[in-house]
């Protein structure tokens, strides 16, 4: 995977000196209003611009959209809505992407598992769509915010990418959802509304260091990713998907099976979910997958599910960062044959289109 530089360049003309603790003392955390966006429409893509001002922590979008169902009681709304609706987000700075390129559902799923299962102040979806009823004809209007996680966290700010530079570009790329992983049955016309959206960013300060005015920058020296992938699945057993194996550290495996877009396979319902490299190690097996289920619901106050659609769409989460991340990390580059094992019982009915989807949160170098 590219890595860009996150090193300064040219932020004031003078010295410059990484130093977490006293950036600490002279920043100013600012909450910065966006230009707001239209959506361009079902399966387009569209840019946000950030502002070059200090250094990006977080990223809020909050959407406002709204479709129409054109068939009279055909179109039911698959597992994920409202989040399915943005199919992927991309973070780009400097010309080169992979540090954030995950769909909505992860980036919800990130958020449900770092924050214990919150609750929306602010989420609404039609009655219809929450309980899976067929749509009569007409314009539905849902509500959601979503967060980016620039820095991995607030406090120690590790990932937080600099934007007070000329030579810095940084934008976020959204890509809706085509009309068939929205819904199934039916068909919807005229994807529309708004993206309203903001950063929060930390102000660059400087003081006086040998005799120079210094600028004074947060800890560059790694990226916060969050990655997705996709296997197809044909069939049933031990399904494997490779790992991206990547120079970071692997805070959070999630895995979940997408099982045509209308449906999921639960992992309550797998006979297996496990770790596995170099051939034949696996030091992560759980058998059934629904013991991990029930550690994350404990660590979580509930299992990870995503979308007010019927049932939601569950991810299961193997957390290295729960208990003692030092301890408990991987290193994906350091090891070969790095996949995730999914157990697919004999009875489940695989549909065409299916797909087992990895998630992997890593820190990884700023090189």
């Amino acid at each position: 995977m590219p890595t860009p530089s996150n090193a300064p360049s040219a932020t004031t003309g003078g010295p410059e000196r990484q130093d977490a603790l006293l950036f600490a003392r002279l920043t100013e955390r600012q909450t910065m209003p966006q230009t707001s966006q239209a959506i361009k429409g079902f399966a387009k893509k569209q840019t946000l611009i950030v502002e070059k001002v200090g250094a990006v922590a977080r990223i809020r979008l909050l959407v406002k959209a709204k479709f129409e169902a054109t068939e009279e009681e055909k179109s039911i709304v698959n597992p994920g809505f409202p989040q399915r609706l943005i199919q992927a987000i991309a973070i780009e700075s400097n010309g080169v992407t992979g540090i954030i390129d995950c769909s909505a559902m992860t980036l919800e799923a990130r958020r449900k598992r770092v924050f214990r299962n919150p609750v929306s102040a602010i989420t609404t979806v039609p009655k219809e769509i929450v309980e899976g009823k067929k749509l009569k004809k007409g314009v539905y209007e849902t509500e959601f915010a979503l967060e980016i996680p620039i820095a991995h966290d607030m406090e120690s700010l590790i990932g937080i990418l600099l934007a007070q530079n000329e030579e810095t570009s940084l934008s976020v790329t959204v890509t809706w959802a085509s009309e068939e992983e929205i819904q199934h049955g039916g068909k919807l016309a005229k994807l529309e509304g708004e993206i309203q959206w903001g950063t929060t960013v930390f102000s660059i300060g400087t003081t006086p260091i040998g005799g120079h005015e210094t600028t004074i920058l947060p800890d560059l020296s790694a990226f916060h990713g969050m990655l997705e992938s996709e296997t197809p699945l044909v069939g049933t057993g031990a399904k494997k998907a490779n790992l991206i194996r990547n120079s970071g550290q692997l805070l959070c495996l999630g895995g979940a099976v997408q099982n045509g877009f209308p449906a999921e396979i639960s992992p309550a319902l797998w006979p297996k979910f496990s770790i596995e490299y170099g051939g034949n190690k696996d030091p992560l097996v759980w058998e059934p997958a629904s013991e991990l289920l029930e550690l994350n619901a404990d660590e979580y106050d509930g299992p990870i599910v995503v979308g007010s659609s019927p049932g939601g769409f569950h991810f299961l989460m193997v957390d290295f960062e729960a208990d003692n991340p030092e301890r408990d990390w991987m290193i994906p580059e350091s090891l070969t044959e790095l996949r995730a094992v999914f157990g697919i019982a004999g009875a489940e009915k695989v549909e065409v289109n299916a797909n087992l989807i990895v998630t992997q949160e890593t820190l990884y170098p700023a090189v």
